[in-house]
């Protein structure tokens, strides 16, 4: 953050600041990292580090965050062999992880997180709460502590149960991603492990599909637009993606919450020109990743620049009023060397003044457009 500067410094500041898809439930379920503490950070890949603990929070001038429950998919510890030999080793909790009923474990997750929420005092202080609605949202905010909002990644926490949606919405849960890296009982997917994370002939299974939406999937979709959760096409096939802005006809925020775009990477996860239109359409947001490899098809150590020019393409396309920031931070990816944690963040909002983009662009960007999704979005009032 000192090589940022005061201008940028300032407006980063002055800002609220939303990042749409991060991770922590998922180091705080698997190895009990503390939110209080501050973990280094370097720039390599380290699934064990935590990227988005309180102090970096606070350091990086970020004020709400979707939190996301990821429970890994049964399929994908069948996937690969080292997986299933942690079964044999592994402590009661992550065994439980493994082999549990997925709705019973995630809420275990979601119930650890806010217990890690309560917990993690910064010099005796409360520095951050979990918002069960969008009125608790904007109490946080207004009270200058950390908004938390639940969010999950993967229909197969449902377990197959459409009372498990109005559970999961009852639980303060926002936010639910129809896909994640195989296939569910709400549809197929387009995947999601980048291939050089494929070691040990592992997750051989994991691959891109073309078919739409479960006759299961579509009443999901129909109960979450009924209660006002948010639906995220992040991992969804193009096919899923047009059935559901087919089936919410505008009525409703849509949202790819961590995303790169198609004309920079034509991976099938990111968006076209198309869906980017029609996402702005329906008031929702793209959340633009912190990962080259969904974000370009080359090489490269840095991403900044990528991510504003993924952020420019956007706003050419769908609108300055379609972006947010959708890191995917603590998801076992490997950022960029130059953001490769949340307090980095500042250094995104001065990559955006230099590149021309006004003060209020970089506000909407920032917060304004997530704020806006979440309002319009979520029905817990």
């Amino acid at each position: 953050m000192s090589d940022t500067s005061e201008a940028s410094r300032q407006l980063h500041h002055q800002s609220t600041v939303i990042d749409l898809h991060v991770h922590p439930p998922l180091k705080t379920y698997l190895f009990d990292k503390k939110l209080n503490k501050r973990y280094k950070t370097g720039g390599f890949w380290n699934p064990f580090t935590m990227r988005v603990d309180f102090p970096k929070i606070i350091e990086g001038g970020v004020n709400g965050i979707l939190s996301t429950v990821y429970l890994p998919e049964k399929k994908m510890i069948d996937d690969c062999w080292a997986l299933k030999l942690l079964k044999i080793f592994l402590g009661t909790r992550l065994r439980r992880m493994i082999t549990g009923n997925p709705f019973d474990v995630t809420m275990e997750m979601i119930d650890r997180f806010e217990r890690a929420v309560q917990r993690a005092k910064i010099e005796g202080k409360e520095v951050a709460q979990v918002a069960k609605s969008v009125t608790d949202f904007h109490r946080i905010l207004d009270e200058r502590k950390i908004a938390i909002i639940h969010a999950i990644e993967g229909g197969h926490s449902l377990d197959g149960k459409i009372e498990n949606v109005k559970k999961f919405f009852d639980k303060g849960v926002c936010l639910l991603a129809l896909a994640h890296f195989y296939e569910n009982e709400l549809g197929p997917t387009v995947g999601g492990i980048p291939s050089d994370k494929k070691f040990l002939c592992c997750f051989k299974h994991e691959k891109e599909q073309s078919c739409a939406l479960t006759d299961f999937g579509r009443e999901v979709v129909e109960e979450m637009m009924t209660l006002g959760m948010l639906i995220d096409l992040t991992h969804s096939t193009p096919q899923m993606r047009a059935e559901v802005l087919e089936m919410n006809k505008n009525r409703h925020p849509i949202v790819c919450s961590h995303v790169g775009v198609k004309v920079m990477n034509p991976h099938t996860m990111n968006p076209d020109d198309q869906e980017i239109k029609k996402i702005a359409d329906t008031g929702g947001a793209i959340g633009i990743i912190f990962k080259n490899y969904w974000l370009t098809t080359k090489e490269h150590k840095k991403g900044l620049d990528l991510i504003t020019k993924s952020i420019t393409h956007l706003k050419n396309v769908g609108g300055i009023d379609c972006i947010v920031i959708g890191s995917d931070l603590d998801g076992f990816t490997d950022p960029p060397d130059d953001i490769k944690d949340i307090s980095e963040i500042p250094m995104l909002t001065q990559c955006l003044l230099k590149a021309g983009f006004s003060e209020d662009e970089i506000e909407k960007i920032l917060c304004k457009n997530a704020l806006r999704v979440i309002q319009n979005g979520w029905g817990k009032k």
